[in-house]
This record gives C-alpha cells, structure tokens and sequence, in this order.
C-alpha cells in the first residue's frame, strides 16, 4: 500500500510537471524567458497605461486624445477662458471710464452710471460689448501666447531638450536672464509683455477705435451738432445709436481704411509700456510671493506656486495670491499709463467728431492747464482733470485682472489633471 501509495504520488508530480511544461512552452515558447520576465513586461506594460481608462475602449482614446490637445494648447484654453469671464464682468467699468475721460462735466462714478441707465437702459453698460468679447478675448490670448513664447526663448537654454509641450514658433535659444533672482524675472518679463505689447497693438487698435466710437457715440452726436439757440434747440432728430457694422463704415467711409488707425502711435506707446511694466510687476510678486522656478533653463514658463514667505503667510492664504498680484499689477501700470489713455481716447474723440486734430503734447496742455493759456488753471487741478476716471479705471483693473489670473491659474491646474479621462473614468470630483 506504501509502495502503491509512493508511486501514485510520483505519477501525479510527473503529471503536474508535464502539464505546467506545456502550459509554460504554450505561453512562453521563447526558452530563454521566464514567466517573471514575462510578468515584469506586463506591469511595465499596464504601468504606461496608468490612466484612468474604463474597458479601453473608444471613449477612453477619446478622452485622452482631448486631454492631449487641451495640453498642447494650455496657454491658449487657459487665457481665452479667463479673457471671456474677466471682459464680461469689467465692461461696464471701462465704459463708464470712457465717457467719464471724455465728458465735459466733472460727474461722480454713481451719478454717471445713474444717467446712462436712465437714458439708454441698462444695456448701456454694455453697450458696444459683442465685438469687445469677441476682439479682447482674441487679443488676450494671443498676448499671452508671445508673451510665454518671448520668455520662453530668452530664457531656454542652446541644445536643452525642452519639456514642455507648447513650442515657441521659431526656435530661438537665447539661454540668458534664467538665474533664480527677481531682476532677470523682471527684464525677461518686462521684455517678453513689451514684444506681446507692440505685436497686439498692429491688431487690436482698429478694434479698440470701433470700441470708443460705441462707447462715445452720444458724445460725438452732440459735437458733430450743437445745439442751435433758443426755438430751433427741437429741432433735431431723434439720436439713433448706429450699429458696429455702421460705425466702422463710417469710419472707412470717412478717412478710408487708415482710418481704422486714428490715434494709433499713442495706442502703440501705451500697449508696449503698459504690458511690459505689467507683466514684470506680475512675475516679480508671485516671485517674491514663493512661486517656484523652474530652475536654470526654465524656458519662460512659470513653477507651481510653493510655499508662502513666512512674513505673509500669517496673512495671506495661497489660494488668493493669483487675484491679489493680478490686481495690483493691473491696477499700478495703469496709473502709470493712464495719462497716455487719456489723451488718446480724447485724440480719437476729436477725429472722429471730425474736429480739427490737435498734438499730443497741444492736448495734454489742454487737459492739464485748460484751454485759456492767458488765464491757466491751477496745476494740480489739471492733472485731476488729466487723471479722471482712474477710479472707476482701477477697479475695473482690480476685478478684470484679478479675475484674468485667477482664472488662468485654475483652468491650467485643471487641464493638467486630464479631467476628460478622469470624467470617462467616473472619478471626476
């Protein structure tokens, strides 16, 4: 019975032997590899596959394809997201900011808004806005796509791999101002916001000309006919807003298709000053206020925000921080810049109200002293004069570009959680 025993023991060992031979040369007719090597291929295999991809199947390919493309275009979703909310919520401010530049009467914020609801409605806050959301948001993402393509190139180093997904279109390597210290921030900013700055003007200035012709409309009515005295004051026709497409018209029809371009060098100084100390004064704070650095060779593009100094962080949540240097940035170039703005907007009332056309340095003496030089006004009058309607200016400012990198920061946060799989995968927060 032992011996019996014994040999059917050995039978059934030869037997599994046998079979775990064939199962072995079945799954793995290569000799020389063994199932560990081949179940290391598999977790190497199912490691690269570490997304979140229900069955695999198309919706999944899907999915990331979009998540793909959505980080090759990062800068791009993120600034046309942000630009469409921020030029929403703003336009009323710049609005009333015109027509507080341009008015005669010396007119509190609230007592103008109270006047343009009542004669034109509360769509005339808005008036004009279709074209602006469409052209702001166009020239916002674009200004961001030079703006981190210029930085890019000063900052990249010659022959470095790049990691990042977006290329800059030419490529130019200068590998200069990358050293992890806020001056080569601030001139590489400054630089990189002055390029966007002159580039976008080309584009953006007919469009901004069309934008104060709505804005303006009103004012440039009653210039372009006073009023007769005494009995023939009723004489007028009733005041009948043109379109955007008639505007511009009017604009050809008058001064041909330069016309679009009335004001343009003072457009042009402003967009390049002003984007340049923007942006420098932008990436300087968030310097100062623990955002990392990519290291040396950081290609322009900008770290994650890291810890705050210890000096504000009893103070000032991180989760603030993209609003409050957006703001400031915002709110402090535009003070700077403010005077040039408003000798444009005024320069461009004019031309368009077909008045004769006065210099620069004319106008800002008129703003500045009043148009009697026998019996100028006090000085610092004038430059109240010069400086009204930067209240309104600077919180529009504050919300619009709080808002722009509020916005920024969180939609590019969230483009890199790839959020289409992650929503294919039912794990969406």
């Amino acid at each position: 019975m032992a011996t019996a025993s014994s040999y059917s023991l050995v039978g059934c060992h030869k037997l599994t032997h046998n079979l775990n031979y064939h199962y072995h040369f079945i799954s793995n007719p290569d000799p020389t590899r063994s199932n560990h090597d081949d179940k290391k291929t598999q977790h190497q295999g199912m490691a690269a596959e570490s997304r979140p991809a229900p069955n695999g199947g198309p919706w999944t390919r899907r999915a990331r394809q979009a998540d793909e493309w959505l980080a090759q275009h990062k800068v791009v979703a993120s600034a046309t997201t942000a630009s469409l909310v921020s030029t929403f919520a703003g336009f009323p401010l710049d609005s009333l900011k015109s027509r507080l530049q341009s008015s005669r009467e010396n007119l509190s914020l609230v007592r103008l808004a109270a006047e343009v609801v009542k004669e034109e409605g509360v769509g005339g806050l808005w008036r004009g806005f279709p074209l602006p959301l469409i052209t702001i948001s166009i020239v916002r993402t674009i200004s961001f796509t030079i703006y981190t393509s210029t930085k890019r190139m000063i900052n990249s180093i010659p022959g470095q791999p790049s990691e990042l997904k977006e290329s800059p279109w030419l490529d130019i390597r200068l590998g200069i101002l990358n050293r992890d210290r806020a001056s080569d921030v601030a001139i590489t900013s400054a630089l990189a916001g002055a390029a966007s700055g002159a580039v976008v003007c080309v584009g953006s200035a007919p469009f901004e000309l069309v934008k104060v012709r709505r804005q303006l409309e009103y004012q440039i009515y009653r210039d372009m006919h006073p009023e007769p005295p005494g009995a023939l004051a009723t004489r007028h026709a009733p005041f009948v807003p043109p379109t955007t497409l008639q505007a511009v018209r009017t604009i050809i029809n008058r001064a041909g298709p330069m016309g679009l371009y009335t004001g343009w060098r003072l457009h042009f100084v402003r967009d390049t000053s002003g984007t340049a100390l923007y942006f420098a004064e932008y990436d300087v704070m968030r310097y100062w206020l623990g955002r990392k650095s990519k290291g040396k060779g950081r290609e322009g593009e900008a770290g994650e925000q890291g810890e705050v100094p210890e000096w504000a962080r009893s103070w000032l949540p991180p989760q603030i921080i993209p609003f409050l240097c957006g703001s400031v940035a915002g709110v402090s170039s535009w003070a700077l810049i403010y005077p040039v703005d408003a000798i444009k907007t005024k320069a461009q009332q004019r031309a368009l109200s077909g008045l004769e056309p006065r210099t620069p340095l004319v106008q800002f003496m008129r703003l500045v002293r009043g148009p009697d030089k026998d019996n100028p006004k006090p000085l610092l009058r004038g430059i109240a004069r010069l400086y009204r309607g930067l209240g309104v200016s600077m919180l529009r400012s504050m919300l619009t570009h709080g808002l722009l990198w509020t916005i920024v920061d969180w939609a590019g946060g969230w483009i890199e959680t790839r959020p289409f799989e992650r929503l294919v995968a039912g794990t969406e927060p």
